[in-house]
């Protein structure tokens, strides 16, 4: 069977795991050579926190007339997917997972976080916020060209679509860092679940051709 591969992004009102909700949800679906987005703002009856509003500049006046996060068509796409061959990708994927798991949504997709494997794999680099390790290895070329496919006019940091597509190319260029070489993956089977315990790339996993 050819995995899916779920690349993801949430905004919350907040950093509290088990009391914050989502209020944006977005990923990027890939699957062979296909490419689908999804991208929802959703109804929260929890008052937004201002810190968080100055990171994502999303208010509670603009949730008024969206969808619970259940109802909203990214929601119930990622459910679909949620299955144990299939594979959740994020940067620091604790606040993502906690913010689903709240809404009922609890992942059982392998979980692969980006944010670890860079540390791992690119002991150069500068930092490893999302956006910096972007600008560094100049991959903002590649998110312009899938920003394009997809219909995204302007990549911006904490836009959760714009992460999350910015989480797709990171891994790709992740890849390339394996040793051995950039061998193309579709088969993780011995990957454990990020959720609770660190995830490394190790080229032994990548067997198939994309």
């Amino acid at each position: 069977m050819i995995n899916s591969l779920y690349f993801v992004d949430i905004e919350a009102t907040g950093l509290d795991l088990k009391n914050d909700r989502l209020i944006q949800l977005s990923f990027l679906k890939s699957k062979e050579s296909s490419i689908e987005a999804y991208d929802d703002l959703c109804y929260t009856d929890v008052e937004i926190n201002e810190a968080a509003t100055t990171v994502h500049n999303i208010t509670n006046s603009m949730l008024e007339e969206k969808y619970w996060p259940f109802e909203t068509d990214g929601f119930i796409e990622l459910e679909k997917g949620n299955l144990e061959n299939n594979y959740f990708i994020s940067h620091g994927n604790e606040l993502d997972l906690a913010m689903l798991k709240n809404e009922e949504l609890e992942i059982k997709m392998k979980c692969i976080d980006t944010d670890k494997c860079s540390r791992h794999l690119l002991k150069d680099a500068k930092g490893y916020k999302l956006e910096s390790l972007i600008i560094e290895y100049d991959l903002m070329s590649n998110a312009q060209k899938i920003a394009k496919s997809i219909g995204l006019e302007n990549i911006k940091a904490h836009d959760a679509l714009s992460d999350a597509l910015w989480h797709h190319v990171l891994f790709e260029f992740l890849l390339t860092k394996v040793e051995d070489g950039t061998t193309p993956f579709m088969n993780y089977d011995d990957y454990t679940d990020a959720v609770d315990q660190d995830v490394e790339l190790d080229p032994d996993f990548y067997s198939d051709n994309r």
